[in-house]
């Protein structure tokens, strides 16, 4: 992974791990001293503005990943570091995705807590959007080599935007451009050029 997309891809992975580290601030900010220092010295004890950071954070994160998609297609990047920035993406975001699992069905139980669940759905819903940004910026980069068929193209693209399918999807994707790039390349590449 070269530095820019690794620029780019971490504040993107980040974005589950501090909606995670949101609410535990929130939840834990009288028993334990680090949660209470954020809240009171950064925050002023104000769950709403620890809140609004996060979500100025998704959207500015949101938009990164927007202008990343429109500038990957423009300036053609590679289609193999593309899917492979996005497939680690992804990986890297499931454990927060199980735990962030967890707490939705834990805090569905009593009705005080639905809106938490509700804002982890939705932040799941845009990491999984922004993620799945990236593997279709790569699948649109190799429609032009014809690497693989309209069919696959399609489903490639559909499933970046379902929870679970997006992970696996993106690794069958790396996999399968990794190996058709393999065989384009010619078995003799040093061999002198035929006159």
């Amino acid at each position: 992974m070269n530095k820019k997309l690794f620029a780019i891809s971490v504040p993107i992975v980040l974005v589950p791990y501090l909606a995670l580290f949101t609410l535990a601030t929130v939840f834990f900010s009288t028993k334990f001293p680090f949660f209470n220092y954020i809240m009171e010295s950064v925050f002023d004890s104000n769950a709403l503005y620890l809140i609004a950071a996060l979500l100025l954070y998704c959207i500015l994160t949101g938009m990164l990943s927007i202008v990343c998609f429109f500038v990957s297609i423009y300036k053609k990047w590679d289609a193999i570091l593309l899917a492979k920035t996005a497939m680690i993406m992804k990986l890297a975001q499931v454990p927060a995705y199980v735990l962030i699992f967890a707490l939705g069905a834990v805090f569905v139980i009593t009705i005080f807590t639905i809106p938490f669940s509700i804002g982890l759905f939705v932040i799941d819903c845009l990491s999984v959007f922004m993620t799945g940004l990236f593997v279709v910026s790569s699948v649109i980069a190799t429609i032009k080599n014809n690497t693989f068929t309209l069919k696959e193209v399609i489903w490639v693209i559909l499933l970046q935007f379902v929870f679970c399918a997006d992970v696996i999807s993106s690794v069958v994707f790396y996999i399968k451009l990794e190996r058709a790039n393999k065989q384009q390349i010619p078995n003799n590449e040093f061999a002198p050029p035929n006159d």
